[in-house]
Formats: C-alpha cells, structure tokens, sequence
C-alpha cells in the first residue's frame, strides 16, 4: 500500500527529490539494505532495511516495504519478508502506523507465520502504531 493513501503530500516535486536523496542514503551506507523483487517484466516491489529503532535496542528494522498493488494478495510481498528476514539473523523490528490497517494485519499474518507465534506486539508513546519484535537465530 502507497503511503500517499495515509498522508496528503502537497508538492510532489519535493517528495520526489526527498524520497531521491532517501534512496541515495541507502544506496551509499552501510547499515542500510536495499531489497528489490522483480518480475519477469518490471519490478513488483521492494524492501528497506536499516538500523534505525522504535522499539528494539539493535538488529534489524523494516523501515519501507512496498509492493504494487497488481501484484498484492500473490504472495509476492510474503516471499520478499521472508526472505529479508534469512538474510539476517538477529533481532528484527516492523513498525507499521495505527492507521494503516492493511499493513497491520499484512505483517501480523507474516511474522506469525514466520516465526510460529514466537514473537512480540508492542506500542510505545513516542510512536502512534504497532511494532512486531522477533528473533530468527
């Protein structure tokens, strides 16, 4: 799900040249991962990982995940979380916004599934949602 279905952006053309410089950042450092699935024809969807916390103290955080909507309720979004996950071992961390339901209930189904019930959902007040704590070591 785009996030622009959560948040009004206003110009466009900063948004654009924010989410560039964004991905220039994980393009160059190295506490940051970038995931990308791709189709036969085009990309599906993609998957960004870094260090940045809401609630663990360190591992590994899902900071965007996104996958076009052709593609939803496929599987697609399920393989590219579990594999993000094996490629590290470690504490992981999910946060997702209390108003993004589809989201919520996507990563709950996923992290159930992946870790066989063995994770936490916690809340915090500096953050307004949801996050999903495990470990896979």
């Amino acid at each position: 799900m785009g996030m622009s279905q959560f948040y009004k952006i206003m110009d466009i053309h900063s948004w654009c040249e924010g989410a560039v410089k964004n991905l220039q950042k994980y393009s160059r450092a190295d506490d940051r991962l970038i995931y990308i699935l791709k189709g036969s024809e085009s990309i599906i969807g993609f998957a960004l990982v870094n260090k940045h916390f809401r609630f663990n103290q360190d591992g590994f955080a899902i900071s965007e995940f996104y996958i076009q909507k052709k593609s939803e309720r496929q599987g697609c979004g399920r393989r590219l979380a579990e594999y993000v996950f094996t490629q590290h071992p470690g504490n992981w961390e999910v946060a997702v916004t209390s108003n993004n339901k589809g989201a919520l209930l996507f990563w709950n189904q996923v992290v159930l599934s992946y870790t066989a019930g063995d994770f936490m959902e916690k809340k915090t007040p500096s953050f307004r949602g949801d996050g999903f704590l495990f470990n896979n070591q």
